[in-house]
């Protein structure tokens, strides 16, 4: 009786393991996350709320919806939108359309948008001076009277180190990774920005805190992870 019983329990184990797949972001049916953004300054400038809408377990990871809700510092909703997101041996992978600035994506909504994305990975094992993979997206305007166009490229990711973050959500022992971010938008006039990133991501958790910089090196706003719900 003991040999029926013990063989289903490790392999509902193992398969729930190996669904889970990547060991910052651990996603099930429900999970769900609350950032407070910050400018430079220290001054709340509104929340994001993201949740897990649809979650399915595929051989070798899994595949999921995640609803993202932003609010300016006066609890107004400004936008919502679903973000997909998937893991595969190990890594995982995200839509880099999380990335293109809201304000644009409003400005683009009365045209078709075709969007040429290369995804942002982060692989399940990490080491100080990893190489990470590079990302970009190009939102472009089909139909539109003037060339409309946004392209967002991060570039330059690597593994610094290890380091322990305090926020309202609790303490985690994270690792920390910097990267090179710009953004070339396309609306009449061209304009381009160039900013440095560091996020730091924790098992379980996934990205506790990010920290944006100008191109003079001044802290231009921050997130905190405030609360999550498995």
């Amino acid at each position: 009786m003991k040999r029926f019983y013990l063989i289903p329990v490790l392999f509902f184990i193992t398969a729930y393991t190996f669904a889970q797949c990547n060991d910052y972001y651990v996603l099930a049916d429900g999970t769900s996350w609350t950032y407070e953004n910050y400018n430079g300054k220290g001054k709340s400038v509104g929340k994001n709320e993201q949740k897990v809408t649809a979650y399915q377990a595929v051989a070798g990871g899994y595949k999921a919806t995640i609803h993202t809700v932003m609010y300016n510092e006066k609890g107004k909703k400004l936008t919502e939108a679903d973000l997909d997101v998937k893991c595969e041996g190990g890594v995982f992978i995200m839509d880099m359309r999380r990335f293109l600035p809201q304000e644009q994506q409003k400005a683009f909504d009365s045209y078709e948008l075709k969007f040429e994305t290369e995804d942002l990975e982060l692989p399940s094992k990490l080491s100080t001076g990893q190489p990470l993979k590079n990302g970009s997206v190009t939102m472009t305007a089909v139909g539109s009277p003037i060339p409309m166009k946004v392209t967002v490229n991060i570039t330059d990711r690597k593994v610094e180190g290890k380091e322990t973050i305090t926020t309202p959500a609790g303490t985690f022992e994270c690792w920390k990774i910097s990267s090179k971010s710009s953004t070339q938008m396309q609306m009449g006039v061209n304009m381009n920005m160039n900013f440095s990133t560091t996020e730091w991501v924790a098992e379980k958790a996934g990205m506790i805190k990010s920290e944006s910089y100008d191109k003079n090196g001044s802290l231009a706003s921050y997130t905190l992870l405030v609360s999550r719900q498995n």
